[in-house]
């Protein structure tokens, strides 16, 4: 579906610009990261490229992408974006990017596991959904279910670090133990999340809730097609607040522009492709994308499925990893160790987080 919603983007931009030549590359996320390292190694970069936007600070420093603040700073929709999209794309004060697809997570709930269990509305503290997944758990489904293999835990974790009133540059902090404590209270106390999830990704994750093996789950806007599809009576509800409030993370990815290419000629693509009217059904439901500027989140136009409104809910709260900067991946690697460390049981809280302050501390710097 994403590379339909991609081609055909392209293909009313050719209609518009018949002088125009654009080839269209499309690669497995394996296969993109690899060729992304050869070119920035290289020095040889497509004149444009979508990456994840925690790629953005790498590439920045690399050299490999063009500076595109100027630019940026003259266009008309640049105050128009949210703050937190703004930042993804920006590093150490410069615009590397133009804001391409947005997501956050949220919390996905089955309606007729919630009737069956006596439950109304979902959940929106930590305590309530400790309480909900409890209710919700049974022999024949979990109550609660997320991806938390590797950077997908690390997603389920940040938005508790920061809902806990932390961040990275503490971890060891009162709130790195909270959000720990959370956690393994959902796994292992109460067994209302399947130890199996340990290895399961997002996809996993929203698959079994599709099959009705779990009644709630922590997952992004791109699961609406596959749980449509399933015949669920679905729906989102934001992340649940922690005792410093609310919180997400925002995800998703970046157009760059090759620091060697046409800026100008890449720069009208990519503005046209931001600000066409009639893109909001190819960035929607074809890419899973969520209404991202002060113009659009509230606009009926881009509610694509009628549960946007349960993600994009908090997204003027979440925050981008890229303020970590160009260590960011390390630093996820980092973090989904030290949670899978204490929810297998293999390290106390307090001696996981010590080991992940002294990993991450000189990753900061």
């Amino acid at each position: 579906m994403a590379n339909q919603a991609a081609d055909s983007l392209l293909t009313r931009y050719h209609q518009e610009h018949p002088d125009v030549r654009i080839e269209r590359t499309s690669l497995s996320r394996a296969e993109f990261q690899a060729k992304l390292a050869e070119a920035t190694a290289s020095g040889v970069f497509p004149d444009i490229a979508a990456v994840d936007a925690t790629d953005v600070p790498r590439l920045a420093e690399a050299g490999a992408v063009a500076d595109l603040t100027d630019r940026f700073d003259r266009w008309k929709l640049k105050d128009r974006f949210l703050p937190p999209v703004r930042e993804s794309v920006t590093h150490e004060g410069r615009v590397h990017g133009v804001p391409l697809r947005t997501t956050t997570t949220a919390l996905v709930y089955n309606r007729d596991h919630f009737a069956a269990a006596g439950l109304g509305e979902p959940p929106t503290t930590w305590a309530g959904l400790r309480v909900a997944a409890g209710a919700l758990t049974s022999a024949e489904r979990s109550g609660l279910c997320f991806g938390a293999k590797d950077d997908d835990l690390t997603t389920t974790f940040l938005p508790l670090l920061w809902q806990a009133g932390g961040d990275v540059t503490d971890i060891g902090g009162q709130a790195s133990l909270d959000a720990l404590a959370h956690l393994d209270g959902l796994v292992n106390t109460d067994r209302s999340v399947p130890t199996e999830a340990l290895g399961w990704t997002d996809a996993d994750a929203r698959q079994r809730f599709a099959e009705g093996r779990c009644a709630m789950v922590i997952t992004g806007p791109a699961a609406a097609a596959e749980l449509n599809q399933a015949g669920l009576d679905w729906a989102a509800a934001p992340l649940p607040d922690g005792a410093a409030g609310a919180a997400g993370l925002l995800g998703g990815q970046t157009w760059v522009v090759g620091r060697n290419a046409r800026a100008e000629r890449a720069w009208d693509v990519l503005t046209w492709l931001a600000e066409h009217p009639d893109n909001a059904t190819e960035f929607g439901g074809g890419l899973g994308a969520l209404p991202n500027r002060t113009d659009t989140v509230d606009e009926l136009a881009w509610q694509w499925d009628p549960n946007v409104p349960g993600f994009t809910a908090r997204l003027r709260s979440a925050r981008t990893p890229t303020a970590y900067g160009a260590a960011y991946p390390d630093i996820s690697r980092a973090l989904a160790a030290m949670t899978t460390r204490v929810l297998t049981g293999e390290r106390r809280p307090d001696q996981a987080i010590a080991d992940a302050a002294a990993e991450i501390g000189p990753l900061l710097r």
